[in-house]
């Protein structure tokens, strides 16, 4: 298993800066959820990880070794897109089984009783061409890739295009299962998480290119709560707490609110009829970026 540290990693696109002096390690062994809208440099991140995109500055650097300097462990990381790229989009040159074959070789971890038992689950079949495929047979393809290459490193953007609900909850139980079993550090891009939360370790924010929030998800979610109830009652309580988002109806209003909240503090905000409710992850991530969307590279 590898330990990824990131450093001072900066990307630009002629005037566009994609990433912006980033500094984040990722430990061995966890399952992140690297979180940002659209163009937040998500992608941009995680290619420049796999060694598919060069910073403009910074560095990156596996188990002490960085990536550029005479690095050679890239049998180690795999990384699943949307897309293999449009020689494969448009080309009938190669089937998917020798896809798979140059796969097996390439991965140092590659176990094959396992990817064939993944191509019979996602109903995979290998004399097709990718460019014949479905968007979401694509999508099925990318992610038998991912967990049988059993790469120490295995990243997944944005995992879940094109898939209906049920393939969606195949790939997140065999993602748990094979991970307990075979644990290595496994990134997941996503800005659409509330399938995902439950699966998540740990968490990058990242917001225009730059990384807002980075902790295990159990000390995230704990600091942020909605207060419902009677506008004039939930603002005696806000000294304690910084306001995220306010909704009103009324006399009544919700609160998405920042702060610690200790047993003490619970027991009086509910002694005034307020109710108190945990934040999604999705919501913190529309919180804390609203407004911040654009295109990414």
């Amino acid at each position: 298993m590898s330990k990824i540290e990131i450093k001072k990693i900066s990307k630009r696109y002629d005037d566009v800066k994609a990433l912006n002096k980033i500094d984040v390690n990722f430990d061995k062994g966890k399952i992140y959820g690297l979180i940002g809208r659209n163009g937040a440099g998500k992608t941009t991140l995680m290619k420049i990880i796999a060694s598919q995109l060069i910073p403009t500055n910074g560095k990156v650097v596996i188990e002490g070794n960085e990536i550029g300097n005479n690095f050679t462990d890239f049998e180690n990381i795999c990384l699943v897109k949307d897309s293999f790229g449009k020689a494969f989009e448009e080309g009938t040159f190669m089937k998917l089984k020798t896809f798979f074959k140059i796969a097996s070789k390439t991965y140092k971890n590659w176990d094959q009783e396992y990817f064939e038992y993944l191509c019979k689950k996602f109903d995979v079949k290998l004399n097709k061409y990718y460019s014949k495929l479905s968007r979401g047979m694509k999508t099925a393809v990318g992610l038998v890739l991912g967990l049988a290459s059993r790469a120490d490193i295995t990243m997944f953007d944005e995992p879940y295009i094109g898939l209906d609900a049920v393939s969606r909850e195949v790939f997140y139980a065999e993602l748990q299962k094979d991970y307990m079993k075979h644990p290595r550090t496994i990134i997941i891009s996503s800005h659409l998480i509330d399938e995902l939360e439950n699966i998540f370790e740990k968490v990058v924010f990242i917001d225009k290119g730059e990384i807002i929030i980075n902790d295990d998800v159990e000390n995230v979610t704990s600091n942020y709560y909605l207060l419902q109830g009677k506008e004039k009652d939930i603002e005696k309580h806000l000294l304690d707490f910084s306001v995220m988002h306010k909704e009103k109806l009324g006399s009544l209003a919700s609160y998405a609110v920042k702060g610690e909240m200790n047993s003490e503090v619970k027991k009086k905000i509910t002694s005034d009829n307020i109710d108190i409710n945990k934040v999604s992850l999705q919501k913190i991530l529309y919180y804390l970026t609203k407004g911040s969307e654009k295109n990414e590279k």
